[in-house]
């Protein structure tokens, strides 16, 4: 993936981020945030894919069961307390709702 398509997804997360952003912003910031934990994902990134499934849980979007799995698995491997417990809450939270 070009760089310039992952400075876009991270522009339009900024931007649909905040709590004055309407409709559009917000969903567009969703799919990009989306789009950029796959790519994390898909390159085998370890705490930059923790970091941006917490922003696409952040701005409410759908994360896929794949993308938690890769996530589940590696977050053994962070030895960044405060990452381990951003990623403690979700989680839990994604197994009672059997999302993840």
């Amino acid at each position: 993936m070009p760089r310039p398509s992952v400075r876009l997804w991270k522009r339009a997360v900024t931007a649909g981020g905040h709590e004055q952003a309407d409709g559009n912003a917000a969903a567009l910031a969703r799919e990009s945030a989306l789009l950029l934990l796959r790519r994390s994902v898909d390159m085998g990134h370890r705490r930059l894919a923790l970091i941006r499934l917490l922003e696409a849980i952040r701005l409410q979007a759908e994360v896929p069961p794949e993308h938690w799995a890769h996530c589940r698995a590696v977050i053994g491997r962070v030895t960044d307390p405060e990452l381990r417990a951003a990623y403690s809450e979700p989680e839990q939270r994604s197994n009672a709702c059997g999302i993840a």
